[in-house]
This record gives C-alpha cells, sequence and structure tokens, in this order.
C-alpha cells in the first residue's frame, strides 16, 4: 500500500468528516470519563487499566487471525509509533501538568499541529501552503484566546516544567509523522494494535513501578462509576479514537490532519466544559472558539492537504 496526493479538500470527502466527529466528540467528551474514574482511582491504575482493555481488543482480533503484522521496510516507523504514543507523550504531558498546570499544558498540547507543519518542512522536506499555515496559526491563537483570558488563569514561570511540556509537543509531533509514515505499508489496524500493546505494557509497569500494582482492575470493579468511565476511556478514546487518527494520518497532510483533530477537540471540550462542567465562559471563548474552528475550516478546505491510499 503506498500513500499519493489528490486534488479535494478534506471537506469533500464525508467519511473523513463523519469520522473526524466522532474523534472530536469522544476525545472531547474523555475529560469527563477521566473526571468520573479519578473518583475511584489515581491517574497511574486509569492509564494501566485503560490501556490494557484496548491492549485486550486487539490482542483477541491477533489471536483470530484478523490481524496479522507483517515484516516490512517501515517496521522501524511502527515501532517508533507504539514507543512515542502513548508512552514518551504522557510521560511528559503528566509531569508536565503537574509543574505547571492543566491551562498552561493545553497552551503548550496545542502547538503540536504547527510543531508538526514545521517538523516535517525542515526535516521531512514536506511541502505546506499558505492555507495550512495560516489555519493552524489561527486555530493555536484561539486556544491561547480560550484559556489566556479566563478567569484564574496565571503563568508559574516554572522553567523545567515548560521544558517538559515541550518534550510532550516534540513527542506529539514525532508520533504524527511516525504513523503516517507506518501507514504507508500499515494497515490501521496494525498501528493502532501496536499502540495498544504498548501503552498496555508500558503503563502496567509504571503501575507496578509505583507501587500501584494491578489494584486498578480492583477499582475499577467495585462500582459501576469506576467500571463505566475507564471502558469508556479504553474502548472509544484509546481503542475506537486512535484507529481514527491513524486511519485519518495515513490519508491525509500531517499537519492538516493533527490541526484538524487537535482544534474540533478542542472546541468540544471546551464547549462541554462550559455547558455541563461549569468552566467560566465569555467572549474571550467565543472569540477563542471562532479562531479555533475557522483555523479548522481553512486548512481542511485546502486542496493539497489530502492524501488517499492507491
Amino acid at each position: 500500500m503506498t500513500v499519493k496526493k489528490h486534488e479535494n479538500s478534506f471537506f469533500e470527502d464525508k467519511k473523513l468528516v463523519l469520522m473526524m466527529g466522532f474523534l472530536a466528540i469522544f476525545w472531547g467528551m474523555s475529560f469527563f470519563g477521566s473526571n468520573v474514574a479519578l473518583k475511584y482511582m489515581n491517574t497511574f491504575q486509569i492509564l494501566a487499566v485503560r490501556w490494557t482493555v484496548s491492549m485486550c481488543i486487539f490482542l483477541i482480533l491477533i489471536a483470530v487471525g484478523r490481524i496479522r503484522i507483517h515484516m516490512d521496510k517501515n517496521l522501524p516507523w511502527l515501532i517508533l509509533t507504539g514507543i512515542f504514543q502513548p508512552c514518551i507523550y504522557s510521560i511528559f504531558e503528566t509531569e508536565g501538568v503537574r509543574l505547571t498546570s492543566t491551562s498552561e499544558c493545553s497552551i503548550f498540547i496545542a502547538a503540536i499541529p504547527g510543531t508538526v507543519l514545521l517538523t516535517g518542512m525542515l526535516f521531512l522536506k514536506k511541502k505546506s501552503s499558505m492555507k495550512i499555515v495560516t489555519g493552524i496559526v489561527m486555530a493555536f491563537i484561539g486556544v491561547v484566546f480560550c484559556v489566556a483570558f479566563a478567569p484564574g488563569f496565571k503563568i508559574s514561570a516554572k522553567m523545567e516544567g515548560y521544558l517538559i511540556l515541550l518534550g510532550a509537543v516534540l513527542s506529539g509531533a514525532i508520533y504524527a509523522h511516525c504513523s503516517g509514515k507506518a501507514g504507508e505499508t500499515y494497515n490501521t489496524l496494525e498501528v493502532t494494535a501496536i499502540i495498544s500493546i504498548a501503552g498496555g505494557v508500558f503503563f502496567n509497569l509504571v503501575s507496578i513501578i509505583t507501587g500501584n500494582g494491578f489494584t486498578g482492575f480492583a477499582e475499577a470493579s467495585k462500582s459501576l462509576g469506576a467500571f463505566c468511565s475507564v471502558m469508556f476511556l479504553g474502548v472509544f478514546c484509546s481503542c475506537l479514537c486512535y484507529l481514527i487518527f491513524n486511519y485519518i494520518l495515513g490519508r491525509m497532510n500531517t499537519a492538516v490532519a493533527t490541526n484538524i483533530s487537535a482544534s474540533s477537540t478542542t472546541a468540544v471540550g471546551v464547549i462541554s466544559g462550559v455547558l455541563f462542567a461549569g468552566d467560566p465562559g465569555g467572549w474571550y471563548t467565543f472569540v477563542g472558539l471562532a479562531l479555533t474552528i475557522s483555523g479548522l475550516w481553512i486548512s481542511g478546505s485546502d486542496t493539497s492537504g489530502k492524501a488517499r491510499c492507491g
């Protein structure tokens, strides 16, 4: 399987639009699932159970012969995909939030699409257009508006935390490039299977090292709220959402795909937070969402950003 470009925008492909809508809703709502799960379990327990659920789904598919991971020239890219996401990225993000704040982390993470664009142009000789650059910059400014003007926002000025969050940004960008490259010869099921298996093994090891052992599974079985929340995170946010995202990364300009995913997820997260979680909202929310959605539309309507299998 190879990937080549064709002259259609993202919004002309109804299948991709529908899939991205599903992705935005469930990744945007993952905040609620995590909040519910945190009432019963700690972060490392949640990550271990969440990724074990996703890993078991793919191990079953491998066992029944629905997935066969073959060996070819892009195997190193496939392995790197699993290492950088969710393993390395999650370490940087979790530690970065601990040393700074959730709002500061949001701004850094919103810089991933721009980093994907920049690294692709500098190191992978990928071409872009003014439309794509404009869309990504607008979406980033929109996130900054939503976060920086919200009541209570402050800059912690912890350089160590900022450097660690920079590591999260770079890890997210490297993952996007690796997934796109692996997707040239590996199908979406194979790529997502490696990610899920890597996540399941890694986070169970982390849980053991941090003294939690396998207690997360016991905690998840004690109440319906804990069970439903981790199953939602494992089945929808880890398994299905990464299937969709890896599929899209293999068929679109990597920077555009990352921008549309991040922007739409941010928009759903902000709207649901204001409507259902009591998060503060005001003129800055409206302006920020308008910029973010406009940036999503501009980059997604570029006809040089779409790719398909051929």
